[in-house]
């Protein structure tokens, strides 16, 4: 009798009275955490884009390639306006 006061409910009616869980809120849920990941790789993407060491690569590469292919005229690209 002394754990009653402790504890006024079974483990089993303590579920019965919290809020159902349906189909819709486990989907939901479920995007949301794969929502949260793919944002969270987006900006590891960003901040690497914009480290200059990754922009000197990329403007090296464009560069280079525009001595084999000259008929690309919009190499010149700043990351940094195109990423905020």
């Amino acid at each position: 009798m002394g754990q009653l006061c402790c504890f006024p409910f079974s483990r089993d009616e303590e579920k019965i009275s919290q809020k159902p869980i349906g189909i819709r809120d486990l989907i939901n849920e479920a995007l949301r955490r794969e929502r949260m990941g793919l944002q969270s790789k987006v900006k590891q993407i960003k901040e690497l884009l914009l480290k200059p060491e990754t922009q000197a690569k990329i403007r090296r590469e464009l560069f280079e390639g525009r001595f084999i292919n000259n008929s690309n005229e919009g190499n010149d690209v700043d990351f940094s306006a195109i990423l905020m």
